[in-house]
């Protein structure tokens, strides 16, 4: 029996950590044709011990056989391991918060600061380090080893790691299921009855062909017809910029507006959770200060977010991660996420397709440069993951928006190496959402300042 080894890294994450290893105990392949070892790793040893408690607990209830451990040294993590899924955030309502105000305090218009505008090249810049040390590590004990990537913002760091490293590195998220379940909403019909062609950049892509999976049949017709006659303020603050993108740019856009619209200088028209970002009160609080609180983050103005009741009793986040740690066995179910099933169409030798994944383009994308980071669909199989070109290509201005961003990436990455805030304010004023130049400086100073534990360190040069 073949072994493998999956190394987690950042094993404390409520989401993808816990979804992978859910994955991996159901899958009957990885439970009786490997030798496996799953190794736990996060710099926060009670982050790690908690989630190691629920993997036993899960892998016994199921009968696995699977070697689990625990390490909060990286370098332990890593040796020989064979797929490294990495999902990293060091206090990230903290320094999320502070990633979306102070770049609007300074005149940006950014509705998000996540994986676009100002605010996102801030958080790129913390996670660079540690993911280049990640891969770096690789290269010295498992060289040959995946990189399987969930940490944000997605495109910037894959491709930094992608040419600052040798390591093979592959990113995921679901934002292009998200969009064909907006999809399948217009037409009223199964996501399974439903073919696709989309790609362009990570939380700013568009579907180019949509297909009926039966028949063959050209959808984007009668999803015109269904679009111009669904209420055009249902679910308006998740899909009100992308039917306005669509009207546009002739191709329905994913996966959402708080995601395409940090890359556009007009989204504040279309996203109503903007005022609900992190909201406080200026007068009666102080953020960040200590002891004061972490604004709630809000990811768009739907579902429980405005109808709460005036006494509601919310859970606290200590008890939201309690509760998602108390193991139930009829609760296990898989995750929908990409990394298992890459981690067994390369060991098994499959040939599976998947939606999308972010890579370097290598002609994938017309029009695109071939060492800049893209999102399309791909084919995976016991020789790796390969892009699959996309047969119409993007719009002119689609092409332009993604061009900025990939010039963007690779300023960030000249400022990180080069340790320079001028090669951030460069990439900063050529960002659609960018402040003038005074309020451009002032900002980089104050984010430096404020976040001087965590950032690389910068000097205007």
């Amino acid at each position: 029996m073949k072994k493998m080894k999956v190394t987690l890294v950042g094993a404390g994450s409520l989401s993808f950590a816990l979804g992978a290893l859910q994955d991996i105990v159901l899958s009957d392949r990885l439970k009786n044709q490997v030798d496996l070892e799953i190794a736990l790793m996060d710099i926060v040893e009670e982050n790690v011990n908690r989630t190691y408690t629920y993997a036993a607990e899960m892998f016994s209830a199921f009968s696995h056989p699977a070697k689990i451990t625990r390490t909060s040294n990286l370098e332990e993590a890593l040796t020989g391991a064979d797929f490294v899924i990495v999902a990293i955030e060091v206090n990230r309502y903290f320094y999320w918060s502070q990633d979306f105000h102070i770049p609007r305090r300074y005149g940006s218009k950014q509705i998000y600061g996540e994986n676009g505008g100002p605010g996102s090249m801030f958080h790129t810049l913390r996670n660079l380090g540690p993911m280049l040390e990640i891969a770096r590590t690789m290269e010295k004990v498992c060289p040959d080893a995946w990189f399987i990537n969930f940490t944000n913002p997605e495109a910037k760091l894959v491709e930094a790691v992608s040419k600052l490293t040798s390591i093979k590195i592959v990113g995921l998220c679901h934002g292009l299921d998200m969009g064909i379940d907006q999809i399948s909403q217009f037409l009223e019909m199964d996501i399974e009855e439903i073919g696709v062609e989309g790609g362009g950049l990570n939380h700013f892509g568009f579907f180019t062909k949509i297909w009926n999976k039966k028949t063959g049949e050209d959808l984007y017709p009668l999803f015109h017809e269904k679009e111009k006659k669904a209420d055009r303020l249902a679910q308006f603050d998740h899909i009100g910029l992308s039917r306005t993108m669509y009207h546009t740019y002739g191709y329905y856009p994913y996966p959402g507006t708080n995601h395409i619209g940090e890359y556009v200088s007009y989204a504040a028209d279309f996203y109503a959770g903007l005022s609900l970002q992190y909201r406080y009160d200026p007068i009666k609080e102080k953020l960040w200060e200590k002891d004061s609180r972490v604004p709630d983050f809000i990811y768009c103005a739907s579902g429980h977010t405005l109808d709460k009741g005036l006494f509601s009793d919310d859970m606290t986040e200590e008890e939201w991660i309690k509760e998602t740690f108390k193991f139930d066995k009829d609760k296990v179910q898989k995750s929908n996420e990409y990394a298992i099933p890459i981690i067994e169409a390369i060991f098994f030798d499959d040939e599976v397709q998947l939606n999308s994944v972010n890579m370097q383009n290598n002609g994938a994308i017309k029009g695109l440069p071939d060492d800049m980071v893209v999102e399309t669909q791909a084919i995976v199989n016991g020789q790796g993951i390969q892009l699959i070109p996309m047969t119409v290509e993007l719009p002119t201005a689609i092409i332009g928006t993604i061009h900025i961003q990939g010039t963007i990436h690779k300023l960030l990455l000249e400022a990180f190496v080069e340790q320079s805030k001028t090669k951030l304010l460069q990439a900063i004023l050529l960002d659609p959402q960018a402040p003038t130049y005074y309020q451009a400086c002032a900002m980089i100073d104050e984010m430096c300042e404020l976040q001087k534990e965590i950032l690389p360190k910068l000097e205007w040069k």
